[in-house]
């Protein structure tokens, strides 16, 4: 019984760690996938102008303004990134993707109520924290117009993950004390 903690300490932890792991997986997800298919040499880069045909707008209600737009967007993707972004997005968010199972898998094994667990959410969550600033420090060195669209969310997933953090280490500090 020396070896567990209390199931309410940690169970609220749990749930939090695997509510935003599933977010942060479909995050990092979505940007791998966005690396990987807005590639040099697309036809957004070329300039060839969108083919909204008519029959699409409608299957998918666009506008016609609402296609030209995603095309734009993919334009600025490609013209405000430096040669180096795109590979280095592709590692963090490949990293980012691992470090979040790692985190998912220590919030299952949280549950489990083991003390030993906890050095493992300080592990995953404290890797979270540093692939956050990773992607925060590389958001401040590309173009202003991708800047605004990484800013701002890698500052909630550092603000978050920071906050995990310290959640995790008072449980563990707690935990030392009463033993």
């Amino acid at each position: 019984m020396g070896n567990e903690i209390p199931k309410a300490d940690v169970s609220w932890l749990a749930v939090i760690i695997m509510l935003f792991g599933l977010l942060l997986l479909a995050s990092h997800g979505n940007e791998l996938l966005k690396q990987t298919v807005i590639g040099p040499g697309s036809s957004a880069e070329l300039g060839i102008a969108a083919d909204c045909r008519a029959d699409e707008l409608e299957e998918e209600q666009l506008s016609l303004e609402e296609c030209q737009l995603m095309v734009s967007n993919v334009r600025i993707i490609l013209s405000s990134s430096p040669q180096w972004f795109r590979p280095y997005q592709q590692a963090l968010s490949s990293l980012g993707i691992a470090a979040t199972l790692l985190s998912l898998v220590s919030a299952f094994s949280l549950m489990n109520r083991q003390r030993s667990s906890l050095r493992l959410v300080v592990i995953s969550v404290a890797l979270l924290l540093l692939v956050d600033i990773a992607g925060f420090i590389a958001a401040v060195n590309i173009g202003p117009l991708l800047r605004a669209q990484y800013l701002w969310p890698l500052f909630l997933w550092i603000s978050i993950h920071l906050c995990m953090l310290v959640a995790v280490i008072r449980l563990e500090q707690r935990g030392k004390m009463d033993s």
